[in-house]
Parts: C-alpha cells; structure tokens; sequence
C-alpha cells in the first residue's frame, strides 16, 4: 500500500519510488552482511542471520527505520564500520535489557546509565580503545537521530564520558609478530584454508573484510596475477598477486567460476568471525602471543612493522596500507623496537658530553 504523501501521485511513478526503495533496502541488507550471533548465557554461536533481521528483531519499530537510515547514511562511509556499528548496536541491546527494557529505542539509555557502564567496565579491566568504540557509536547514533527528526535528543554520552586515548600508550597498542613466528603458523595449518587465508592477510596488510567480501570473479589468473579489492572507503584497488599465492588460489577454487572467493568448511562465504576463528587457533597451537589471541589486524601491524625493518620508505608504506594521514602509518610502525631507538638516542645524546661526564665520574670516585 502507498504511503498517504504518494496517494496522489501517478501510479508509474509510485512503483519506481516504490522499486528503488526496495532496491535501496536490499542494498543495505547485503552491505550488513550475515553474522553468527554469541548466546550471551551459554556463550556458543547460533545460525547466521542478516544483521539486519537481527536489529528488526532487537529494535522498536522507530528505532529500527532511524537505525537503518543511520546505518545507509554517509555518516558511516566504509561498509566495514557500518558492520561494526551495527554489532554495537547489538551489543547495546544486551546492555539496554539488563535496565529492564525489552527492545533498544532512541533514549532507553541515559546519561547516567552510561557512566555506570564506562566505570564497570574500568574495573574489568577493559581497554579505553575498546569502550571509546562502543560509545562513538552510541553517541553517533543520537547525534543522527535528533538531526533527522530535527527535535532535541539528549545524547547520552558526553566528552566527560569519553575515555582519553593516548596514542603512544604501548601498552593497549597491536602487538607484532617476528618473522620466525609469524612463519610458525603455518607448521600448525590443518587446511590449504588456513595457509591461504593467513599468507593474504598478512601479505598485503589489508583489512579483513577485503578478503571476505572479494568473489572469484574479483581474481584473475595468468602470467600477470591479479586481484580486485575493496578497502576502506569503497576505494576499488588492483593487487598483482605473487604467482605462489596465485597457484594456491586456484588450488582453492578448485575450477569454481563464481560466488565468494574464500568459503568456510560449509561451502558459506567466509567472515571475519570465520578468519578470527582460523588465525587464533593458529596462534595458540604456535604458542604465539600468549595470553592474548591473534588476529587480522595483529598481522596487518606485523606486515607494516617488518616492511619497515626492511627500509621500506614511510610514503610507500603508507601507500601499501591505504592509510590517509602518515602518523596512522607511524602507529603501527613505531610499536616495535621504540625502547631500543629511544636508548640509542640517549646514548648518542650523551656521547657528545662523555668527556666532561668521565671527568666528573673520575673526581666523584
């Protein structure tokens, strides 16, 4: 049935509104992608589902159309964030059900609700990355919502209840691999799925998501190798592909023309929770990081680190990993062997007053 504003309209008119309005939905509907969803009391995964039905389900009929039209809005450029975002917002959910409310809505959290959270989650012991991440989305989505229906929404999370992120904590920072380690993983490899899904990850220092979301029409083989990719941002980008890695990408498709590039053991297209999945049980089993798990972006900082130990320029590594602004770049590079440059450079700082410091060392003594 046509909305009211459209009754008068041409009925041409209303099927094409009504067409690119069912395009659009579809549209949004794949971006989002499928995830399994974690039981929050037995903690295993159930069925995949489309993100979307999910939030219908979670959401109050309003709060679903403002978080879709969120969600589809530019405000979120990369289809990544927008995935990340909308797990935020079940997570939220579960966060909006312990106040007692059954489904999330515009205002079922307040101000003060999220200063209980952020301070129960300091005393666990959680990162300031990881709950200034789910703030900004909750905060991104109020910001949204009062802007579209133009009527004053308080936003519950304020600068006052933003964690402070120090960039050049080392503690909180991605760890990195060396060499022999990251060559360890493979010794562990139960599957040509594994060894694949490890050595792309790795060799091009791209984002996850490039890789689940790449088809086989996306790689073409030959003498050139080549593959398409999507990274941050929608930016299309070709990658010549090394011919070993070529050969075990044809290996893997085993003579399949179309669908996803990578698959899981079910014939399904592989998802980051899939990849999550492969790379910490690898790391476990190498006895790599313990303590903590491996994951993709442990080898993107990995990759940019070494390529760095190689004397690879700052501007080419900053073009390889598709980073806007070179200190996003300097990030993952500085994160290893900082203590060693900072004592070479004090020792060389000293080096040029040694001799007046050995004298006073000589009359102290």
């Amino acid at each position: 049935m046509p909305r009211p504003e459209l009754a008068e309209r041409p009925a041409g008119e209303i099927t094409r509104l009504t067409t690119r309005a069912e395009d659009a939905f579809a549209k949004i509907r794949q971006d989002l992608g499928q995830v399994a969803p974690r039981d929050p009391v037995k903690r295993t995964l159930g069925p995949r589902r489309y993100r979307m039905d999910i939030l219908r389900d979670i959401c109050t009929a309003e709060a679903f159309t403002t978080v879709m039209n969120w969600l589809a809005s530019s405000t979120i450029p990369s289809i990544n964030s927008k995935r990340n975002y909308a797990d935020d917002i079940r997570f939220w959910h579960q966060f909006a059900q312990e106040l007692g409310h059954e489904r999330f809505f515009i205002g079922c959290i307040t101000r003060g609700d999220v200063t209980t959270w952020r301070l129960s989650e300091e005393k666990r012991e959680r990162a300031n990355r990881s709950i200034a991440r789910r703030l900004s989305a909750l905060s991104s989505l109020h910001s949204f919502a009062a802007e579209e229906s133009q009527t004053y929404i308080p936003n519950p999370v304020t600068r006052h209840n933003r964690p402070k992120i120090d960039r050049h904590d080392e503690t909180t920072a991605t760890p990195v691999l060396e060499v022999d380690e990251f060559a360890a993983l493979f010794d562990w490899a139960e599957c040509l799925r594994d060894v694949v899904v490890t050595s792309l990850v790795y060799t091009f220092a791209g984002r996850v998501s490039e890789w689940c979301e790449a088809d086989v029409t996306d790689f073409r083989d030959g003498r050139n190798p080549v593959i398409d990719l999507t990274r941050k941002g929608d930016k299309g980008r070709q990658w010549s592909l090394p011919h070993q890695l070529a050969e075990l990408l044809v290996l893997l498709i085993n003579g399949r023309t179309d669908g996803p590039l990578l698959l899981d053991s079910e014939g399904r297209r592989l998802d980051r929770h899939d990849v999550d999945r492969i790379l910490t049980r690898l790391g476990k089993r190498a006895g790599v990081l313990p303590g903590r798990d491996l994951t993709p972006h442990v080898l993107r900082a990995s990759r940019l680190t070494h390529m760095h130990d190689d004397g690879v320029p700052l501007e080419e590594i900053q073009e390889f990993a598709g980073h806007d602004d070179p200190a996003t770049t300097l990030s993952y590079i500085r994160r290893r062997g900082d203590q060693a440059r900072r004592a070479r450079h004090a020792a060389d700082g000293v080096d040029k007053f040694s001799a007046q410091l050995g004298r006073w060392l000589a009359l102290a003594a």
